[in-house]
């Protein structure tokens, strides 16, 4: 059995974001490093965690790539200017109004974002339908009747993916049995 595709959307539950987050984490700068190793490349890699805790990845080390790389934005700024000394001067309310941009740009994503997340969480709680928005008590007979039929098609369907992954599960002890005889057949041949 192969990787299975994970759905790339954020993900809802505290504790499996804080897992995930940790494991692509790992893995994150386990490529950085490779990219790093193969292709001589200086990297930094900043992330914050869900909880807003950050951590860093830098090769030689996030200090000299990042004051390698605000060095060459001076100097980027400096060449359009001209003189060295007053380009810095004159850059750096313009550095600032685009970094100030760029943060207003990132903070309206995240709003975004977020109402998408809540959009999707109404829509997650009410089962795709807005009429099981509103209280039980609410409902019609035939509304509740129509809602205990949806719920018994989820209730199915959760249990034949249960049953699938008992199947795979049982398949993979079979497996697991049977793998050390036949190592062991291998090497008496």
């Amino acid at each position: 059995m192969g990787r299975r595709k994970i759905k790339m959307e954020m993900v809802q539950d505290m504790n499996t974001r804080q897992v995930t987050f940790s494991k692509r984490r790992t893995g994150l700068f386990k490529k950085a490093s490779e990219l790093a190793t193969l292709c001589n490349a200086e990297l930094g890699i900043v992330v914050f965690s869900p909880g807003g805790k950050p951590y860093s990845y830098g090769k030689p080390n996030l200090e000299a790539v990042t004051e390698r790389f605000m060095r060459e934005c001076d100097d980027d700024d400096e060449d359009s200017n001209g003189d060295e000394e007053e380009g810095r001067v004159n850059n750096r309310p313009k550095q600032v109004k685009k970094m100030s941009e760029r943060l207003d740009w990132l903070n309206q994503k995240i709003e975004a974002e977020k109402q998408r997340g809540e959009r999707g969480q109404e829509k997650l709680e009410s089962g795709g339908d807005v009429r099981y928005n509103k209280p039980v008590e609410m409902l019609t007979i035939d509304e509740l009747k129509e809602y205990k039929d949806m719920l018994q098609g989820v209730h199915g369907r959760i249990q034949g993916q249960a049953k699938q992954m008992q199947a795979s599960a049982s398949l993979m002890l079979l497996y697991k049995k049977k793998a050390p005889a036949n190592a062991n057949e291998d090497l008496d041949s």
